[in-house]
């Protein structure tokens, strides 16, 4: 008789309130998100600095995709059939964070290391661009062994019914990481803590960044409890690596006509914000060095910090609308297939009688999902047009409603669809070995029960399976219907960054070829263009981004009515 997965344990989070539980369970997200608006906001100026062409610049941010693409699968294989006595998630939340706070302090100091090995001039510029570089690639394949568990921890954790709120509260942690990430990058560091966390600007943020990371995944690791993984299942045990990637090939090319349509709305989307994540602060400064700030002006000693903090000021109203929307619109948007929902959201009672009005004319997410992709693309068009620093700023806020929307709906989709495809007659009635969990303790916040009702938990009950047949034994539960559908989902949101990434290379490469060609002599602050008659090849790549939002438009009308 197949062997079902054996567990030791319970899943448990500290904390009184669900919402602090919540808190908890997703902290860890927010360091996180802080590290990568570090990374976006002043990695691509940093390596402009250093010499590095906007055309090869673009390319190095194949790094996210990739490490997206090859990393969160793989990671996800290994971590499920971890046996550690901490869990499967939570060492490889640690030494994942410890290796990029590692490389992001190798990032900060690249010029002074490649220094004290190599004596050449000429020699020393391409081995710090090189050093750079290869720090940010390894920074960003670190950070999504990190990510992955992050998030595969959420759905470990929480019972099906309380997976949207869990998502809800990533959603929020995340905001609040970019917010404080883009606050702290705002302001002249140098001047409040001198020069002993470094002498420079991009020095010192990536210290916090490193700080802030390993402070936030101790804190989740610290307040949640896993299930120790004792015996794998036996189709697990016999699963292989290239199995699992053959599986999620082979569910890649037959996808549900619903779970398809919204992978490609997402693929869309995705092709558009790529280059707004990855440039808007390098765009929002140069626009204000370019038209605003006289050529003869005096120029700053640090003058990446300088386009880092003019930037950062113009994210910080983005994340901060970001938030604020990542909070009230859950409220005033019909939840998917809200017919099947058996838990309504309650807002905070200073706020319940003005969503009851909205309540009655609120659309459904997919309406919201669909304006969203309108207003990101009626804004960034404009964006070829941005001639101060003001309207720059104000189009980047303006796309913190349609971020937040894009952060949540797609995932919202998913997981109807996923339940429903777990959910199935079929499926329910030959899901054995599978734990269930009755609504009193989801309100109790005890996670974990044996008492059998119509809710199935995400994890395999450690008992054998009533069924003789290695069919019955090969029954995904809802978690690993979870796992490969984002999983897929991820290659759709993965790939249009390729795209994004290669559509960037050549329009640098025929509106700015040499922006960044300069001699020794030249002004630090020759790395970006100062010719206001020139063209802005960032604002062009922004442009290209709100053509493809259109097509995510068609995409997400078209969700309606797949079936």
């Amino acid at each position: 008789m197949p062997q079902a997965a054996r567990w030791v344990g319970s899943p448990s989070i500290k904390g009184k309130s669900e919402s602090m539980r919540m808190a908890l369970l997703t902290f860890s997200l927010l360091g996180l998100q802080f590290t990568w608006g570090i990374e976006m906001t002043y990695c691509t100026p940093y390596l402009l600095q250093l010499g590095l062409t906007k055309s090869r610049t673009s390319l190095v941010w194949i790094a996210g995709p990739l490490s997206g693409l090859i990393i969160q699968p793989l990671i996800g294989v290994i971590a499920d059939r971890s046996r550690s006595k901490w869990g499967r998630r939570r060492p490889f939340m640690v030494v994942g964070s410890f290796i990029v706070a590692l490389c992001l302090l190798v990032l900060g100091w690249t010029t002074e290391i490649v220094s004290l090995f190599v004596k050449d001039a000429e020699k020393a510029k391409n081995v710090t661009i090189a050093l750079a570089v290869l720090s940010i690639y390894a920074v960003d394949f670190a950070i999504n062994i990190v990510q992955a568990c992050c998030r595969s921890l959420i759905v470990d954790t929480l019972p099906i019914p309380l997976q949207q709120a869990g998502s809800a509260w990533a959603t929020r942690m995340s905001a609040i990481g970019q917010l404080i990430g883009y606050v702290i990058g705002s302001i002249d560091t140098v001047s409040i803590f001198g020069a002993t966390i470094g002498d420079t600007q991009f020095k010192q943020m990536t210290v916090i960044a490193a700080l802030s990371l390993i402070g936030a995944v101790s804190v989740t690791c610290y307040s949640v409890n896993e299930r120790i993984l004792i015996t794998a299942r036996d189709s697990d045990e016999k699963a292989g690596a290239v199995q699992v990637i053959s599986q999620l090939f082979k569910t890649t090319m037959d996808l549900p006509p619903r779970i398809q349509a919204i992978c490609w709305a997402q693929f869309w989307a995705w092709i558009g914000w790529f280059p707004f994540l990855f440039y808007s602060t390098t765009w929002v400064g140069e626009t204000y060095f370019r038209y605003e700030v006289p050529k003869d002006a005096p120029q700053s000693s640090d003058f990446l910090g300088e386009i880092g903090r003019v930037g950062s000021l113009s994210l910080v109203v983005f994340s901060s609308i970001t938030f604020i929307s990542s909070v009230l619109l859950p409220f005033c948007v019909q939840p998917p297939d809200s017919k099947r929902s058996r838990f309504t959201p309650r807002p905070p009672p200073g706020i319940a009688a003005l969503l009851k009005k909205i309540t009655a004319i609120r659309p459904d997410l997919q309406t919201t999902w669909l304006i969203s992709h309108v207003m990101f693309a009626a804004t960034m068009i404009f964006a070829p047009l941005a001639r101060s620093r003001s309207f720059a700023t104000f189009l980047v806020a303006v796309c913190g409603i349609p971020w937040a929307v894009s952060s949540w709906a797609p995932f919202a989709f998913m997981g109807v669809e996923i339940n429903k495809l777990a959910m199935g007659p079929a499926a329910a009635a030959r899901s054995s070995g599978v734990t269930m969990i009755t609504s009193s303790t989801i309100r109790s916040g005890n996670y974990d029960t044996d008492t059998e009702m119509d809710v199935l938990r995400l994890n395999h009950h450690d008992t054998d399976s009533d069924s003789d047949s290695e069919d019955d034994a090969n029954i995904p539960s809802t978690g690993e219907l979870a796992g490969i559908y984002l999983g897929v989902l991820n290659v759709y949101t993965t790939l249009p960054q390729f795209v994004g990434t290669f559509i960037s290379w050549i329009v640098f490469s025929l509106l700015e070829p040499g922006s960044t060609k300069r001699d020794d002599s030249a002004q630090d602050s020759q790395w970006i263009r100062r010719d206001k008659e020139g063209p802005n090849a960032i604002s062009i790549c922004l442009f290209v981004g709100a053509l493809c939002a259109l097509v995510a438009v068609e995409a997400t009308r078209r969700l309606r009515y797949a079936r």
